[in-house]
């Protein structure tokens, strides 16, 4: 038993050496000593084996150079080819299979291997796909008779940042760095991939081991291969799937989260639309469910945008219709509550738009209008009469006689239930547009009692409050303000002094100057008119406009003090032809300024008493 022990303390050193193994940045494939698919693989070998080894971390044209100088023994994760197989030794069994592919940055248009002619095309210094006579780009771009200019790079990472920064405008890389790295650095792969190869060990020819290591390897694998649960597969399966995952644009994912939020955004105002017609409930819940069915496919087809690129243009440009669809729905529930502005013609023509968008087929010839069942108005007429009509009626007295036409390929019954709930959005909007005005002249008969009280109580304000809603009115259109807010400074014009209606009438209508007491008496009445009004939800922003317009540009007004664009423009507005009918209207203690006195004063006080963006449009109307 002591000669056996003895012959193999002998004989193990015969059997014992110490590989060293060059590496080089190149994810996922190389990442560090411990982290990769080559690394992590290797370990798993070599340790199994009882193999010592050591890893030297370089670039891999340094690699090359200690290769040939002996100061390492072999190189992993390199791509096999003849013109290497003449200067080293490979092992046989592949560890993966990779090819070269042609990216390119945002800026570029490469569809083929000729838009690459006088490009600058970044490349990994001693790489297979740069200089070797059978895989480099370098020989094939030569015999298509292609210049370009190549520049050196000593890693594929260094490649894609010159690409992001735009220092060079093609770069070429393996695949596996392309898909794991491309969306890092925002750059875009072509059309052009060439060189399939085996990723194997190089060894350098006069290693004395390699014979012994290249046996390990290959044995190693091959039977790792055999067994889908191995150790290889998992360590594979692990970096493809996370390449496939950020295969998936940023963009995409943003355009999506948009669409989403889109869609709540028009679920909110759906749902707030039901609150005002309860009994058309039904209905417009079906209306949603048509778009919560594009919403789904949409989704449908992300789960399948990593299968190729044809489908993710299809998934975009769906994508965007689906948008434009949304924006123009809710574009329409905002014009429901906007009636008091929009015709029913203009309305009817809007949602005819939508379908024709919505629906691809869709195409309106005629749009009359029927009045009493006996005024008839064409009211758009695009062609000679469609193959269907419809009739949209909105009440006893009038409806609308629809012509148009359908492919045949499109389902009739969906097409019935979108014009059944666009029927329906009609007469929401009829119903709303005819309640808007009898609420609408309900509030005008109980103002305009209001001013003629005012004016009974006050003599100074006969029509006073006439003159500075019209003129207040001129202003706003002049500064092109929206036709809503226009109507709200019309009610802030008549409505401004109604606070007086408390003020005592001996102070009102004093002749002479007021005491100190009582003008401040009299400059509460914005703060009365503002607290009577407040409390009513639609003339809120009125009372507002109402309680500042006694406020000063230059911050010196009341009753708050308020200074430049901290006064609401209804007020700014209100405080200029205020003070101008003031002016121009006899007063007890006074009598009237006269034109040219009055505007000069305006224009003195412009910037210091009034708005000057507010006196510019005041002037230009006056010297009309």
């Amino acid at each position: 038993m002591k000669k056996i022990g003895l012959i193999i303390i002998l004989l193990f050193p015969l059997f014992s050496f110490s590989l060293k193994i060059g590496i080089y940045y190149n994810p996922p494939k190389i990442i560090d000593s411990k982290t990769g698919i080559f690394p992590e693989i290797l370990n798993y070998i070599f340790n199994n084996e009882k193999i010592e080894y050591d890893y030297i971390f370089d670039s891999f044209p340094e690699l090359i150079k200690k290769l040939d100088n002996g100061s390492i023994d072999s190189i992993a994760c390199v791509g096999y080819s003849l013109e290497r197989d003449e200067k080293y030794d490979f092992n046989n069994e592949a560890f993966l299979s990779d090819w070269a592919v042609v990216y390119m940055n945002k800026n570029q248009n490469i569809e083929n291997i000729f838009d690459l002619e006088n490009k600058k095309i970044g490349v990994l210094k001693k790489d297979i796909y740069y200089e070797d006579e059978e895989f480099g780009i370098k020989n094939k771009l030569e015999k298509f008779g292609i210049n370009v200019q190549f520049v050196e790079f000593y890693s594929y990472e260094g490649i894609f940042k010159a690409l992001s920064e735009n220092k060079i405008e093609a770069g070429v890389v393996n695949r596996t760095f392309g898909l794991l790295n491309s969306e890092k650095y925002k750059v875009i792969p072509t059309d052009i991939v060439f060189s399939p190869i085996k990723v194997l060990m190089m060894f350098r020819k006069d290693y004395n081991e390699k014979e012994k290591i290249i046996k390990i390897i290959d044995k190693n694998l091959k039977d790792l291969k055999k067994n889908k649960d191995s150790y290889y597969y998992e360590v594979i399966s692990r970096y493809l799937y996370t390449e496939r995952v950020e295969e998936i644009p940023k963009w995409l994912t943003w355009m999506i989260l948009i669409s989403l939020i889109i869609v709540l955004i028009l679920i909110f105002d759906y749902f707030v639309l039901l609150k005002l017609v309860e009994k058309r409930t039904k209905e417009l819940k079906r209306l949603n469910m048509i778009l919560s069915v594009k919403n789904d496919e949409l989704e449908l087809l992300n789960e399948k945008i990593t299968k190729q690129n044809d489908e993710l243009r299809l998934l975009y440009t769906h994508n965007e219709n689906l948008q434009k669809s949304l924006k123009l729905l809710i574009k329409l529930m905002s014009d429901v509550g906007n009636v008091e502005y929009i015709s029913e013609n203009d309305f009817v023509l809007r949602l005819l738009e939508t379908l024709k968008f919505i629906i691809p087929g869709f195409r309106y010839n005629k749009l009359i209008r029927v009045e009493d069942n006996s005024n008839i108005v064409i009211v758009e007429s695009m062609s000679e009469k469609g193959s269907f009509e419809e009739i949209l009626e909105l009440s006893d007295k009038l409806k609308y006689i629809m012509n148009f036409e359908i492919d045949e390929k499109l389902e009739k019954e969906t097409i019935k239930d979108v014009l059944e709930s666009f029927k329906i959005l009609a007469k929401i909007f009829y119903k709303i547009k005819n309640e808007a005005k009898i609420e609408e002249s309900l509030r005008d008969d109980i103002i305009r009692a209001l001013i003629t009280f005012l004016e009974q109580h006050d003599e100074y304000t006969k029509n006073h409050s006439r003159n500075v809603a019209d003129l207040a009115v001129n202003i706003a259109e002049e500064m092109n303000l929206d036709k809503s807010y226009i109507r709200k400074i019309y009610l802030a014009g008549l409505l401004h002094d109604i606070g007086k209606l408390l003020i005592p009438l001996e102070i009102l209508n004093k002749n002479g100057p007021l005491t100190d007491n009582e003008y401040d008496i009299i400059k509460k009445h914005p703060i009365i008119g503002y607290n009577a009004l407040i409390k009513t939800e639609s003339l809120k922003e009125i009372a507002i406009g109402i309680k500042h317009h006694h406020e000063r540009y230059d911050g010196k007004g009341y009753p708050d003090g308020l200074k430049g664009s901290g006064i609401p423009l209804m007020s700014q507005i209100i405080s200029v032809v205020d003070a101008w009918d003031a002016m121009m209207t006899k007063r007890a203690y006074r009598d009237p300024l006269g034109k040219e006195k009055a505007i000069k004063e305006i224009v003195n006080n412009s910037g210091k008493q009034f708005s000057p963006e507010v006196v510019k449009a005041f002037i230009k109307i006056i010297q009309e």
